[in-house]
């Protein structure tokens, strides 16, 4: 079984590896040991193969409720093969920490998982670097969390880039990449959601964050996402398992609401009518980030700026998508109670409309620049309870 073949990779206890004939180990294991391990395996196989997509994709994005980021960690870049787990500062993911988030309170994570760099000139994905990504997404699986796996940090000329000029090579990346990814975990059931890209976007340009509605790159970039997203939904529907019916996720350009509102981007054609809008909003943008030129308090008249979510629910929610807030949060001021303020208004809107929030937490916890730390994994604790607390209430 898939999930045997892991714990025999090295995931239980030395007893258990013992029996998949690692060097030096005893291969005598205590049998009450090894029958539990097995049984452990066979439960989740079992959950996985009890699949259940019948909702729809309104209402199953409803039941993420909040979700939480393994943010700077497989998505990094640098260093080589699985070492790049670690180049950003983030310890290396433990079972015990995926299980921590499910006990801090979150009903769901992303993992953000960058490709590009552990693929060969072709895109086929290093065996080892899968492998982890699996072992990290069952740590979630045994956790009883929602997981969410995307391609992130892969808008680069050399992967997806949405311009005209770069397209025919985007495109063999996507159907490329997410032809493997999909059939790796075909057999997954519904706790599994794939995001198609991470912020795609013009990037090195003026426009790489922001651009004229009417604009005309930024409109084609817009209308080239839209396809892109279009060879994913294909791809993985072809791909086999409960592929044909999983929950995907797809964005606009930088995964911006005003760009998904954009009238030149459409949501892809799907069988299986399972697809929702990933957007990213740290918003507003002067109070949960821009540091050195935005604000620090906060105050229920500031809620206007939120309007983007009824937006969303005109264009997407109305008419049948599933929405998800794929990374939001306010970079530390030292202003604890203006955040709380924030925190509170902010996920009770999202969840008035079923909108799940996935709280970015790249480990920084100072006052700064996109300091967003939420989760100390290393010590196993929250540095900020009383934002998580508040985030936790609008969905309970």
């Amino acid at each position: 079984m898939k999930k045997l073949s892991l714990l025999c990779a090295g995931v239980l206890m030395t007893s258990i590896m013992a029996g998949c004939g690692q060097s030096g180990a005893s291969t005598e294991t205590a049998p009450a040991e090894t029958s539990a391990a097995v049984a452990a395996a066979e439960t989740t196989e079992l959950k996985k193969a009890e699949a259940n997509f019948s909702l729809s994709s309104v209402d199953y994005a409803k039941q993420l409720k909040l979700g939480w980021n393994l943010g700077n960690t497989l998505d990094a870049l640098g260093n080589s093969g699985l070492e790049t787990e670690t180049a950003w500062g983030q310890p290396k993911t433990t079972k015990e920490m995926i299980k921590y988030v499910k006990d801090a309170g979150f009903t769901s994570i992303r993992v953000p998982v960058s490709w590009g760099q552990h693929t060969d000139k072709d895109f086929h994905i290093d065996k080892a670097w899968m492998g982890r990504v699996t072992e990290v997404v069952d740590y979630a699986y045994d956790a009883g969390l929602y997981v969410i796996i995307n391609s992130h940090h892969d808008n680069d000329k050399k992967y997806y880039y949405p311009d005209d000029k770069n397209y025919e090579n985007s495109e063999k990346y996507i159907e490329t990449i997410w032809s493997q990814v999909a059939d790796n975990f075909k057999d997954y059931d519904q706790h599994l959601i794939f995001e198609s890209m991470n912020e795609p976007r013009l990037s090195g340009t003026s426009k790489e964050w922001w651009f004229q509605p009417n604009d005309a790159e930024g409109v084609a970039s817009i209308k080239n996402i839209s396809k892109l997203n279009q060879v994913f939904v294909d791809t993985v529907r072809k791909s086999g398992g409960n592929n044909d019916k999983r929950y995907l996720m797809v964005p606009s350009n930088a995964a911006s609401p005003s760009n998904a509102l954009n009238d030149a981007f459409t949501m892809p054609t799907d069988s299986a009518e399972h697809i929702i809008l990933s957007v990213h909003a740290y918003t507003p943008y002067d109070f949960a980030m821009n540091y050195g030129g935005g604000y620090k308090d906060w105050s229920e008249t500031k809620g206007k700026d939120l309007s983007f979510m009824d937006d969303l629910n005109k264009k997407f929610i109305l008419n049948g998508y599933g929405v998800v807030i794929g990374e939001f949060g306010a970079t530390n001021k030292n202003n604890l109670d203006a955040r709380v303020a924030w925190a509170k208004q902010y996920t009770e809107k999202a969840a008035s409309y079923g909108i799940p929030c996935f709280l970015w937490d790249n480990g920084g916890t100072d006052s700064g620049d996109e300091n967003f730390g939420m989760i100390n994994r290393s010590a196993r604790s929250v540095y900020f309870p009383e934002i998580l607390d508040t985030m936790k209430a609008s969905y309970e």
